[in-house]
């Protein structure tokens, strides 16, 4: 039921009924996995129920609903078992303004368990404006988990009111208080008045013992630009390659036209990762490295090597102009390889999208309409989106033919998506031969590209063709029998991914999130993850694997729901990496520190177990050489 997205209440109902717990705590989970408003009420009398599971899977349920209505039972539950109680301070944050009152008012309690506390301090962390005298309170608390996510609440809004209570912190006990410490104190946060303590604390932060720190510390310095500069460019030679890539990465505003140290720089680190986000650090400069040069016979745009060349088109996206943009990035939107293409073409996006300037950028895009590679397509057709008319809508009608022979749905899906927006803008202009052609295209298969055309009167027709059906229901039961009962017994599958930096091993929460397990599981048995790469490592937050093409934009030309759960995204997590709800396939992320902005948001599978050192020590590019699933 779930997975089909169909709230069955009889289902749900006659689950909650059961003697079995796991199902019962199950049946209240999936009233929010499918957005079952209807029986919010019901979910909401759960949150008194005896058996913790159900309750605090009912209070999950209601923070996916953002159920207003739910906001004086929830602020009850605050009462009620720690595990009900995290829940339901999660789910009022989910509802936001019409919960502030109830989040300050459970906060003024610091007698609660230091996991109630915490939970409160993340869903504060989303209200705005955030309630800064609430956090700083729990700053001096005796638990390092309730003293980060206090600081956190600062932190993530950049609250200026903060930041002279954070600067005693910075030589805290516990290194994931340092780090948040060090997002605090961005310049954007301190402002004049308290930027030159601020940049000490930060100098002194950006040679901590612990890389996380470093790194957090290199972001916030970057923003104080050429005042920063020394602490940075001493960190381009730190032991850590995350931590030189997050320096090149901070030099931007930091040399600005001085070319001769930008050479310096380049000259400090070989790697390929350092040099391309240098590459980029110094574009936004408006500094064009060799390597950038398409006249320099040593210009990566010459390299075999797919990757030199799309890393010099996405460079080009940080130049500070269009012309300089254009000179760098749009000569290889005609490179032979789709992914290079696909990065020129990404280049040029925003400024095909710009309600002003000449016509000639939006006519580029034009061009990529006819492009054999899906992506470059999908690409071309999202930039021209927004402000779409109805002659673009007659040009993008005539690639349809492209999109519907891949084996992906990008394109179909940014075509369906253009020409609802362009019949919302412009449906004056459209004309009997182009309406008449739309309405007669064929229902796609998917769901998510059906979705596009809601309530869009030209696609009227595709509500009344049924969709493709599921898997027939022996299927799911093999799932409940492969995955779900050995986890009940408390048995979970494990995977161990080994990389170029050692064995990370995985547990998988087949209880949690049993199909996307099942899912990952058969793509790792089937070969499908040995010898590529994490093609995006963003230090301190994300390591993501799980595209065969390499650039980020392939999966397995199909995609699985979502599978919302109470799994939090604390170091180590596996998460199923998505480009909208319910498009995962085959990319999966690795959390390289908490990540609270996740929880909800995308699935939770799994989580590391062992071989942290190796996680933290993935640069983007680095390969997996085997993936062995058990």
């Amino acid at each position: 039921m779930a997975d089909a997205r169909r709230l069955d209440t009889g289902r749900v109902r006659a689950a909650l009924r059961s003697r079995v717990s796991a199902l019962r705590a199950a049946g209240a989970r999936a009233v929010g996995q499918v957005h079952g408003a209807a029986m919010a009420a019901e979910l909401r009398a759960l949150l008194a129920d005896r058996d913790t599971a159900v309750a605090a899977n009912a209070a999950f349920a209601l923070g996916l609903l953002r159920d207003t209505a739910a906001v004086p039972a929830l602020a009850g539950a605050l009462a009620g078992p720690p595990e009900v109680a995290a829940q339901a301070a999660w789910s009022l944050g989910q509802i936001g303004a019409p919960a502030r009152q109830a989040i300050e008012g459970a906060l003024a309690n610091a007698s609660r368990p230091p996991s109630v506390i915490g939970a409160l301090l993340l869903a504060a962390a989303r209200l705005s404006p955030v309630p800064t005298d609430a956090a700083v309170r729990y700053f001096g608390h005796v638990d390092p988990g309730v003293r980060w996510r206090a600081v956190y609440v600062v932190a993530r809004s950049y609250a200026p009111a903060g930041v002279r209570a954070v600067l005693p912190l910075a030589g805290d006990t516990s290194a994931l208080v340092r780090a948040q410490v060090a997002r605090a104190l961005a310049r954007r946060a301190a402002g004049d008045s308290l930027a030159g303590e601020a940049l000490a604390a930060l100098a002194g932060l950006a040679r901590d013992a612990r890389p996380h720190v470093r790194i957090e510390a290199l972001r916030a310095l970057g923003s104080y630009g050429e005042r920063a500069r020394d602490p940075v460019w001493a960190a381009l030679r730190d032991s850590s390659a995350n931590v030189r890539v997050t320096a090149a990465q901070a030099l931007s505003d930091a040399l600005g036209s001085n070319r001769a140290r930008w050479m310096e720089a380049w000259r400090a680190d070989t790697t390929f990762m350092f040099r391309r986000t240098l590459l980029a650090a110094a574009l936004h400069d408006d500094v064009v490295l060799p390597a950038a040069d398409l006249d320099e016979p040593d210009s990566w745009v010459h390299q075999g090597d797919w990757r030199y060349r799309a890393a010099v088109a996405d460079a080009g996206a940080a130049a500070p102009s269009i012309e300089r943009m254009r000179e760098v990035s749009l000569p290889l939107a005609r490179d032979p390889d789709g992914r290079v293409r696909v990065a020129g073409y990404a280049a040029m996006a925003p400024y095909a999208d710009s309600a002003s300037g000449h016509p000639w950028r939006r006519e580029f895009m034009y061009v990529g309409l006819e492009d054999w590679d899906p992506y470059v397509r999908a690409t071309a057709i999202q930039s021209l989106a927004a402000r779409a008319t109805a002659a673009e809508a007659r040009r993008v009608l005539a690639s349809w033919w492209l999109d519907a022979r891949d084996s992906v749905m990008d394109a179909r899906l940014a075509a369906v998506r253009l020409f609802a927006s362009a019949w919302r803008r412009d449906s004056a202009a459209f004309g009997d031969s182009l309406a008449h052609a739309l309405r007669s295209l064929p229902a796609p298969r998917e769901p998510l590209v059906r979705a596009a055309a809601d309530g869009v009167s030209l696609f009227d027709a595709w509500r009344r063709v049924p969709l493709p059906p599921g898997p027939p229901l022996d299927w799911y039961r093999a799932q409940v029998r492969s995955l779900v009962e050995p986890a009940l017994a408390g048995t979970l599958p494990h995977a161990v991914i080994e990389t170029v930096r050692g064995p990370i091993e995985l547990e998988l929460f087949a209880l949690d999130a049993p199909l996307t397990v099942s899912n990952f599981l058969r793509l790792a048995r089937s070969g499908y993850y040995e010898h590529i790469a994490f093609h995006r490592v963003v230090p301190d937050f994300v390591a993501q694997d799980g595209d065969r093409r390499g650039d980020g934009n392939g999966g397995p030309a199909y995609t699985i729901r979502d599978e919302l759960n109470r799994r939090r995204y604390d170091r180590g997590a596996v998460g199923m990496a998505l480009s909208g709800p319910d498009t995962g396939g085959s990319q999966y992320f690795l959390t390289l520190s908490p990540q609270p902005h996740l929880d909800g948001g995308y699935t939770v599978f799994g989580r590391v177990v062992s071989g942290f050192d190796a996680m933290d020590a993935l640069v983007q590019g680095d390969s997996i050489l085997d993936l062995r699933a058990r």
